[in-house]
């Protein structure tokens, strides 16, 4: 052990003219010590293995000692004026390597109007030099501290001095603990271009690869996952065993840290998200608002859907509603509607707070709860004080709101039947249309594509007094090749056996209404297929054919309606499915309806077949009643 004690001594005997007074009287008594420890007699042996795990130690005191002995010199940076003051702090002769490094920190957190005159001036150079010359007796945090100050402070990423620091820091990787790699990871990776620095991102990334396992705190996981997750697989799996492993003990704030970085690297893991949600709705602790809100947040961004944790979130936020922000509570209620969580008293508590509290609300925030509802199909219980409001709200300033909000707006007016003529012209605007399909990517344009068309088919089928603008039939439509899913797939297989011959039964047509038709065919009075190749087909653009449908006959429209298409845990369907329901039946078909949770429920074909007859029977048994 004695031996050990001096080769580990040894290693700062070279650094004693550098240390305090104290300390070289400290090292001289550990020498005596250990100089009468070698004359003993031999023991038993020691497990002596932590000594060399904590190389940092030795520095570690000296700068202990240097923050003791220098707390005036810490309370005069504190009370600097500005650059200037603290530069003139090099000039005196007595400044160490410790100082000059505490020197360059509190720069770095000034704000700093020219850079380049910085890294000029000689008095940053006699610091730059006096650190370079003692570099080694920096303890490992304050040189990642120095590192990052550096780079805050704008040196050129060829500077001499910075290449020495980075240098100095890939020297020492393997001694800093996870804690210090994980801050250097904080700000190392979004920098890094050079070379150097490149490489060291990628040492960085092989020690942390290396002692995962050493990860015991939420800041230093979340950290990693934000910084070095997306560079390595290996990594990533590794810091899921981590979250997994501590998911019980993390607290609601915790979780809320760590969702939130999986959200914001898009890593959409179901154990995992089901593991810290279990554990969230079994926390005994009251969810506060701000947590509530960024969870509800990050689920949206991942679409992840778990009813348990919403239903608990909705528990603890709904006697808060009223305490809201008016930004939080757009913020909450666009979060749900993404998830298709409708739940009705923490819509009426909204719709509550926007009716009692308006005036504290914006234009658009106005508008985004009422896009919130409609994409929820929710109706207020005191709709005509609420749409009263917001009608009065919007008048005069639509021009104020942007293309992409405004068309929204209107789409979810119609949704809500609650749309105006002067809505309608507004957005239906020449202008405005040709901006909002000019300026979308094509990934969207098909989107916004459907709210102009299903905003026209409104004006068309239920607001018959308007006569302003419409969308141009030469408007270029999206492209078609989506894949189709089982339901629908499984839908038009049954339909070519009930209508084999061609031209009796059209599939998976796009109408003029914005939402498409999974199968069309027409009946006469008998009940048999008519050819749809010669009837004229007003809801299909460039339609064919001329001739009306003969007397007595009835034209049907098969509709599937998937998981996306009703909210969540419910059979009610979501806003814009449900006015495209209007939309066909008030274009006088007769919708025949095929919800999937009753289609997953039929096995064999014969069943499917019957299922569909079943249908068309009672979507025309409803038309005759309702004449």
């Amino acid at each position: 052990m004695a031996a050990r004690l001096i080769q580990r001594f040894s290693r700062v005997l070279a650094l004693t003219s550098s240390l305090q007074p104290q300390f070289s009287s400290a090292l001289s008594e550990c020498a005596r010590v250990c100089h009468q420890t070698l004359a003993m007699p031999p023991r038993l042996c020691l497990h002596t293995s932590s000594l060399f795990r904590h190389t940092d130690n030795l520095a570690a005191l000296d700068q202990s000692f240097g923050v003791s002995e220098d707390k005036e010199f810490v309370s005069m940076l504190n009370s600097a004026s500005g650059v200037e003051e603290l530069l003139r702090l090099s000039t005196e002769p007595e400044i160490t390597c410790y100082k000059a490094t505490l020197i360059i920190q509190q720069i770095s957190k000034m704000h700093i109007a020219n850079r380049n005159r910085l890294s000029d001036d000689k008095r940053f150079q006699k610091l730059l030099n006096i650190v370079n010359k003692q570099i080694r007796s920096i303890w490992n945090r304050k040189l990642v501290a120095l590192l990052r100050s550096l780079y805050t402070i704008g040196l050129d990423a060829e500077n001499w001095y910075l290449r020495s620091v980075e240098t100095e820091v890939q020297w020492r990787l393997r001694r800093f603990n996870i804690e210090t790699l994980a801050q250097l990871a904080s700000f190392l990776v979004p920098r890094a271009e050079t070379t150097v620095q490149k490489d060291l991102v990628l040492d960085l990334l092989k020690n942390v690869e290396l002692r995962w396992t050493e990860i015991k705190d939420t800041r230093t996981l979340v950290t990693l996952i934000n910084r070095l997750s997306s560079m390595s697989q290996t990594l990533l799996e590794r810091l899921e065993d981590k979250i997994l492993e501590f998911a019980e003990i993390f607290t609601p704030e915790e979780t809320r840290s760590v969702i939130v970085a999986l959200a914001a690297q898009n890593l959409r893991s179901l154990p995992i998200l089901r593991a810290l949600s279990f554990h969230l709705v079994q926390h005994s602790k009251e969810l506060c608002p701000s947590v509530i809100l960024d969870l509800v947040f990050a689920y949206a961004l991942l679409g992840f859907h778990q009813p348990q944790v919403f239903q608990r979130m909705v528990a603890d936020l709904l006697p808060k509603v009223s305490e809201l922000c008016s930004k939080d509570l757009v913020r909450c209620m666009r979060s749900f509607a993404t998830l298709r969580f409708s739940s009705l008293p923490l819509c009426e508590a909204v719709a509550q707070v926007c009716t009692d509290q308006n005036e504290a609300l914006s234009v658009t925030q106005l508008s985004n709860i009422v896009i919130a509802f409609a994409h929820l199909n929710f109706q207020p219980s005191k709709q005509e004080e609420f749409f009263s409001i917001v009608h009065q709200r919007l008048s005069g300033e639509l021009d104020s709101l942007s293309p992409t909000i405004l068309v929204d707006l209107v789409y979810s007016l119609c949704i809500l039947q609650h749309v105006t003529l002067a809505h309608i012209q507004k957005a239906l605007d020449p202008q405005v249309s040709a901006q909002i399909l000019g300026d979308c990517s094509s990934k969207s344009y098909s989107l916004w594509y459907r709210k102009l068309m299903q905003i026209n088919a409104a004006a068309q089928l239920e607001v018959p007094d308007y006569q302003g603008p419409s969308v141009s039939p030469d408007v270029k439509q999206p492209e078609t090749n989506k894949s189709l899913s089982r339901l629908e797939s499984d839908l038009q297989s049954v339909l070519r056996e009930l209508f084999p011959e061609e031209e009796t039964c059209h599939y998976n047509s796009h109408t003029v209404y914005g939402c498409d038709i999974d199968g069309e065919f027409a009946l006469d009075v008998e009940n048999k297929p008519l050819f749809l190749r010669d009837l004229g087909n007003p809801h299909i653009l460039h339609c064919k054919g001329t001739n009306p449908l003969p007397e007595g006959a009835k034209r049907f429209a098969v509709k599937s309606w998937n998981l996306s298409n009703y909210n969540l845990r419910s059979k009610e369907l979501v806003g814009w499915s449900a006015m495209c329901r209007r939309h066909l039946q008030a274009a006088g078909f007769l919708l025949v309806e095929v919800p999937f949770y009753e289609w997953q429920e039929l096995k064999s074909q014969w069943q499917k077949s019957a299922f569909l007859k079943e249908q068309m029977k009672k979507a025309a048994a409803a038309e005759e009643a309702s004449l």
